[in-house]
């Protein structure tokens, strides 16, 4: 039944509708304070055009973890959770955009490319929509390259929360609590790259998204979580 309503245009929208209400009072309900980096806050909040990085176990909070005020093109699976996501956060998401690592992955980027070139910022889990968790894609690195916008790592947290058993360990915010977002020093990647200095950055940003992501658990006094072991992705790879 909930299988065959997550497929349904209807019942992703009314999903969506349903999880956006509950979104919506957990924002509401929680006592939030913003930190990190002042130059990442600075960018973030200023009039520049930005790639948004967070993992894909933050997504439920992506609405208070973006800068009020400026628009959001979202890359997102056409995964039916996508989709439902996709309409939780329809007054948010000013431009969705389909593809994802899996599936598409050269949609993804064009349509990341195109939103920043007509001053779109985008939202992206570079470790989405199927991992490994907490494991970088190399798609944003390639949107910064050729656009030159910055990347921004960014993590929220919240002091009443359930952590569900999914391969990303996707965090639940509960209301009437404390909360954090943490902004970390923006990443500007140079127009040309070769490949080990393309992994670097690649790296970097992965570094640079778990250090904001574990500072808000910290201090939310949560045990952050540990990404996926690098040989999961080899193993990725081989098959």
């Amino acid at each position: 039944m909930f299988r065959r309503l997550v497929k349904s245009a209807f019942g992703q929208r009314l999903l969506g509708l349903m999880a956006r209400g509950v979104i919506t009072f957990v924002i509401w309900t929680t006592r939030w304070r913003i930190d990190g980096s002042a130059e990442g806050r600075a960018v973030a909040f200023g009039p520049d055009i930005i790639i948004g990085a967070f993992w894909h176990n933050r997504l439920m909070l992506i609405g208070r973890t973006w800068p009020q005020g400026k628009p959001l093109g979202m890359v997102m699976s056409e995964h039916g959770d996508s989709r439902v996501l996709g309409a939780a956060y329809g007054k948010f998401v000013t431009r969705p955009i389909y593809g994802s690592t899996r599936k598409n992955a050269t949609a993804a980027l064009k349509g990341m490319v195109r939103a920043l070139r007509e001053g779109v910022s985008v939202g992206i889990t570079p470790d989405g929509p199927r991992g490994p968790r907490m494991r970088c894609h190399p798609g944003i690195v390639e949107a910064a390259r050729i656009t030159g916008c910055p990347i921004i790592p960014a993590g929220w947290s919240t002091r009443n929360r359930l952590v569900a058993g999914s391969w990303d360990r996707f965090i639940i915010a509960l209301p009437f609590g404390r909360g954090v977002v943490i902004y970390g020093d923006p990443i500007r990647v140079p127009r040309k790259l070769d490949e080990d200095e393309r992994q670097a950055l690649l790296e970097q940003v992965e570094i640079s998204i778990t250090a904001a992501t574990d500072q808000a658990d910290r201090m939310m006094g949560h045990v952050p979580i540990p990404p996926a072991d690098r040989r999961a992705m080899a193993s990725e790879s081989a098959s």
